[in-house]
């Protein structure tokens, strides 16, 4: 675990930093990939890359800094420092999202079938950044001795706890993301309407964030003494399943009216 792996000059390669720029370019080519699969919205795809990263990357700080205001607004000089970690994943699907609605409405394209291209290269950008938070030493877990993980001096997670072995939440949420991801790709061609894996994405991995939230050491409380993460994840889930709900009946209706209109 190394939050500095190596130096050109004087200049230092940070783990998070480099995890974060490899999941930027692995995502990009999973969803390229499923775009030629799917033989739509290849080029489209490569376009947009682009905008939703600096989307990503922007919602992700803003969502940081905004929860963690007690701290930043004291140290506004860390604000742009993205290299030392601190970048929210739900605040950079937010992020994300906006930029490809943006991009769909300026392009003219559907967004519920590009953002199925879309989903699984987040999941796989999620996944390898989650490793560059677990090399960073953020983004950690509560005490706890089985599984257990001793961060070193220097990190966040020794700050905040010390030599205490620590739950490796970053790297079971990496695990949840690929196993996620193995899913929707198994389903992608069946899927029942445009949107589906998209919210299934949304749904599946809060859930699972919900339920890691349980042994993070380092998140926000709020209302009814949850966290932060799981407020979000709860209203994500319900979201997801109305608009669900939603396009499901939109395409059976529209399947109907060409029958109706017969008689």
């Amino acid at each position: 675990m190394h939050q500095i792996l190596f130096y050109i000059g004087d200049w230092p390669i940070r783990s998070f930093g480099l995890m974060l720029s490899l999941g930027i370019l692995a995502g990009l080519l999973t969803s390229s990939y499923v775009a030629k699969k799917q033989g739509r919205f290849f080029e489209e795809v490569l376009d947009l890359a682009f905008y939703a990263v600096i989307g990503g990357i922007i919602g992700a700080r803003v969502w940081e800094v905004i929860f963690n205001w007690d701290y930043y607004s004291y140290h506004l000089w860390q604000i742009p420092a993205l290299w030392n970690g601190g970048l929210s994943v739900q605040g950079s699907v937010l992020g994300g999202v906006l930029a490809v609605i943006w991009y769909c409405r300026k392009h003219r394209i559907p967004f519920w079938p590009m953002a199925d291209i879309l989903a699984p290269g987040l999941l796989v950008g999620q996944a390898i950044g989650r490793l560059g938070c677990f090399l960073n030493g953020c983004c950690y877990g509560i005490p706890y001795q089985h599984p257990g993980i001793v961060y070193p001096v220097g990190t966040d997670a020794y700050y905040a706890f010390g030599s205490q072995p620590l739950f490796p939440a970053v790297l079971f949420e990496a695990a949840w993301d690929v196993l996620v991801l193995t899913l929707l790709l198994k389903i992608f061609s069946r899927r029942p309407f445009d949107g589906f894996i998209t919210l299934s994405y949304f749904i599946l991995y809060s859930l699972g964030r919900f339920t890691l939230e349980f042994w993070r050491g380092d998140s926000l409380r709020t209302v009814m003494n949850l966290k932060v993460a799981q407020v979000t994840s709860v209203t994500t889930v319900l979201a997801a399943l109305l608009l669900m709900y939603y396009l499901y009946k939109r395409k059976n209706d529209s399947k109907d009216r060409p029958l109706n209109s017969k008689k």
